[in-house]
């Protein structure tokens, strides 16, 4: 069980200004026995004070900038909720970040290093990156090559649907934890559940929850997600219905004043409103086209090789996804891949399978200059005004056509200033190229692999050259730009081959759910609580593609897709106005008195 014994800082002050005394240091060569006791009683007092103090903020800010509610959320956290919170900012305040100067103010202080992250299993991994970009916080990740389990390590992020696994549960609670981090906390919201029920028997000493919506159903969700941070705060359940709501069923708050005072020993929220971010307007642009004959002609080929290839070798789903994104990308990637795939690199091939493979090379070879490169020139002519003093960056998930797209640019313009990054990159040349970038403008090329700790907002315009079918991936290539320090509106151009499931995706995914209009990190939790049940979303679009026997049938596949999406939004938004609703007379962020 979690224990409360333990203090965050090594020692606890309680104590009441005293500037009289303060302002006496120094003030007179020969002490009398009063001034001396005075003071010492300053200097006890400065100490106090310090030990109350953020004291790695200048460490974190030389990475981030970090804003007036974020480090309220962290010194609240920290010094009046003795290490136990919930965070609750809304979408897209910055949760992850408030997290994060928590557990590195512990470490800058070097008292506390076990470190246990628990989070849906698709997030895992980006948290993972950002304690490291953001924080310099290294962290295992259970989906590591070199993960060994709980045992071991003293810095940990995992899927928290692997780590309640029988076997991991075990390692897991033969160990306190310095500090305990659960992310989507709300998943967290019924007892009786495996994941609660796992998470109850874990033994840490702090714990930092986050989710922007606590409550979906009823005030009770947020009894059971503060009854596992701190034990007993609000008594039993029953106590807790009795005392607090009224007319079970019925909505409203009954003692709101007590729960509000108890709630704010506990839980942080912050909304938009209530912040000094001056939010931007996002412009986007989307670009559709026919693709040229030879273009049809070989997404048609790899599309057949793909169907044919897909469901016999269930172990290379990964290299087929891959193919099928490479086709509307650029031939160049697919040639790679396929030349790769005939010299026995990566996948054993014979026969007829051989033949088909032969056939997609050599009508990858015919083609020099693709539609997509000729719009990209058109676009790049024309965002000169939404240039912010010319700097655009083009996104693409592929390495061969990065340098199809800056060849393309430099012949076009051999004046344009060209950047590349990729993962092929050190850190420190990844960050020469972006200071080149800035200096002299042009244009970036660029890889995911950019990575989000990267100060990249003197930029506006991006350019999806190529769309991850993800929305998630989307929404983190904007979030690049658009984010917290952004002063100009932002331009996003993205490009798609007509009848290409690219083209599928965009217009009946994507459009109809509205992705490149969300606020970043509010596809975050809809989309994990899908691909839980679903698995993973780029899976999912492919597995449209395979099944469909014909264009309207795969069209009606992305419509059924686009309505279950749309479902989950509604579901999503009902619940964010359910909290609003709930939290409207709680006084839980840290400015009000």
């Amino acid at each position: 069980m979690a224990s409360e014994d333990e203090s965050l800082v090594d020692i606890t002050v309680n104590f009441e200004d005293s500037p009289m005394a303060l302002d006496k240091i120094g003030t007179s060569v020969t002490e009398t026995h009063s001034d001396h006791l005075l003071n010492i009683e300053a200097n006890r007092l400065s100490i106090a004070q310090s030990q109350q103090e953020l004291q790695s903020i200048e460490e974190i800010a030389e990475q981030i900038q970090l804003l007036e509610h974020q480090l309220d959320a962290a010194h609240r956290a920290l010094f009046q909720m003795d290490g136990r919170a919930l965070f609750a900012d809304e979408v897209g305040l910055g949760k992850t970040i408030e997290v994060g100067m928590v557990l590195k103010e512990m470490v800058f202080r070097e008292a506390h290093d076990t470190f246990l992250i628990l989070t849906p299993a698709q997030l895992a991994t980006q948290w993972q990156k950002e304690m490291r970009e953001k924080f310099g916080l290294d962290f295992v990740c259970n989906y590591d090559d070199e993960f060994e389990g709980f045992e071991t390590d003293d810095r940990i992020v995992a899927s928290i649907d692997t780590a309640k696994g029988a076997s991991y549960a075990e390692e897991i609670y033969k160990r306190k934890w310095d500090a305990l981090v659960i992310d989507e906390a709300h998943y967290l919201r019924n007892q009786g559940t495996n994941r609660y029920d796992f998470v109850k028997d874990i033994d840490f000493q702090y714990a930092f929850f986050a989710t922007a919506t606590p409550v979906q159903n009823d005030v009770t969700d947020l009894y059971n997600i503060i009854n596992l941070i701190r034990p007993g705060l609000f008594g039993t359940e029953a106590e807790f219905e009795r005392r607090y709501i009224p007319n079970m069923g019925n909505g409203g708050v009954r003692n709101a004043s007590e729960l509000n005072r108890l709630l704010r020993s506990v839980m942080i929220r912050h909304k938009r409103g209530d912040t000094s971010i001056d939010f931007t307007d996002r412009q986007v642009r989307t670009k559709t086209f026919q693709p040229s004959t030879q273009e049809r002609e070989l997404y048609n080929l790899v599309t057949e090789y793909v169907k044919n290839h897909y469901s016999k070798q269930s172990g290379q789903h990964l290299v087929m996804l891959m193919l099928q994104k490479e086709v509307v990308s650029s031939p160049w990637a697919v040639l790679g891949t396929v030349e790769k795939w005939l010299d026995g690199d990566g996948r054993k091939v014979s026969g007829r399978e051989r033949q088909e493979l032969l056939t997609v090379a050599k009508q990858a070879r015919k083609i020099e200059q693709t539609t997509k490169q000729e719009k990209l020139l058109e676009i790049i002519r024309g965002v000169n005004k939404q240039m912010n003093t010319g700097r655009a960056i083009v996104f693409t998930q592929f390495r061969a056509t990065q340098d199809a797209i800056i060849e393309a640019l430099q012949i076009d313009d051999n004046e344009i200033p060209i950047h590349r990054v990729n993962g092929s990159l050190s850190s420190d040349k990844k960050d020469a190229q972006l200071r080149q970038f800035k200096d002299r403008g042009g244009v970036l090329v660029t890889t995911d692999s950019i990575s989000e700790g990267r100060n990249i907002q003197f930029c506006n315009v991006i350019i999806n050259y190529d769309l991850p079918w993800n929305p998630m991936s989307v929404e983190q290539r904007i979030g690049r730009i658009d984010r917290i320090g952004q002063s100009r509106d932002v331009y996003v151009y993205n490009l798609a081959l007509e009848g290409t499931v690219e083209d599928y995706v965009l217009d009946k995914l994507y459009g109809k759910i509205d992705v490149f209009h969300q606020t970043v990190g509010g596809l975050k939790e809809i989309l994990s609580e899908r691909e839980q049940s679903r698995g993973q979303f780029e899976q999912e679009v492919l597995q449209q593609l395979i099944e469909a026997g014909s264009e309207r049938q795969l069209e009606n596949n992305f419509e059924d897709m686009a309505v279950d999406l749309k479902s989950d939004m509604e579901s999503a938004k009902k619940a964010q106005e359910f909290n609003e609703e709930v939290f409207e007379s709680f006084e839980t962020g840290g400015n009000k008195a």
